[in-house]
């Protein structure tokens, strides 16, 4: 990934216990100029194919492009980027003290409040109104992407690694399905606000209910999940 722009030396980071991992590779916390952050080390997987690759690249370097040009206070900010000694990118995250909403939800048996329901989806919604307002659509909201800050008082919406431009064709079958529109399971399905709306709904009830969505379905074929989908039968 020699075409990413690095701004920050990687020897200023004090690199802390990872706190989360995926397909991309891992997450720890970090301190940098005294500041608790998130580093996100984008590592390859020796058991990706070449078309694999190519894709993860373009989705670091599309989550890079987009988190520069983003500033609003209910998406995460982006702090810079640095090149491990590995060669491998390291993205300098805002550190989410109080984790997912996904985990806060499913994880934990803390108590909240209606009124903080209702803060967290007024938050989500304002911060995917900024992102349509600058005619992009997310195509990947779910709790899982929703983090919490101060005392669970602040809600930020991150991963931007499938976000796209809505003047450009959105076709491609991307996202997770149980969030997912269902104009998006036709063939020729295309992405637009509506479907971060669609997934919105989907988020809402699974905050207010404490469940997760389709959760009955979870051991059915993905077919029959999205056959379900479309009728909306949670």
């Amino acid at each position: 990934m020699d075409n990413v722009d690095i701004n920050v030396s990687y020897s200023d980071i004090h690199l802390g216990k990872k706190i989360g991992s995926g397909s991309y590779g891992v997450i720890h916390k970090a301190i940098w100029q005294t500041k608790s952050i998130a580093v996100k080390i984008i590592q390859e997987n020796t058991s990706d194919t070449e078309t694999e690759k190519r894709i993860k690249e373009s989705e670091v370097l599309t989550e890079i492009r987009n988190l520069k040009q983003f500033n609003h206070r209910n998406i995460v900010t982006l702090y810079g980027v640095a090149k491990d000694p590995d060669n491998s990118i390291c993205m300098l995250l805002e550190f989410a003290d109080c984790g997912s909403l996904y985990n806060f939800l499913h994880c934990s048996d803390n108590d909240v409040s209606y009124v903080d329901k209702i803060n967290w989806m007024a938050q989500c919604a304002k911060g995917m109104d900024y992102l349509h307002s600058n005619n992009t659509v997310h195509r990947d909201l779910k709790t899982q992407n929703l983090l919490l800050f101060d005392k669970y008082r602040t809600l930020k919406i991150c991963d931007f690694g499938t976000v796209k431009q809505l003047t450009t064709i959105n076709t491609e079958f991307i996202g997770t399905i149980r969030y997912m529109a269902p104009e998006l399971l036709d063939a020729d399905g295309k992405y637009t606000e509506k479907c971060d709306v669609f997934s919105f709904g989907i988020i809402f009830w699974e905050v207010m209910s404490r469940k997760k969505p389709f959760e009955n379905l979870k051991d059915m074929h993905p077919f029959a999940i999205q056959k379900k989908i479309v009728c909306v039968r949670m």
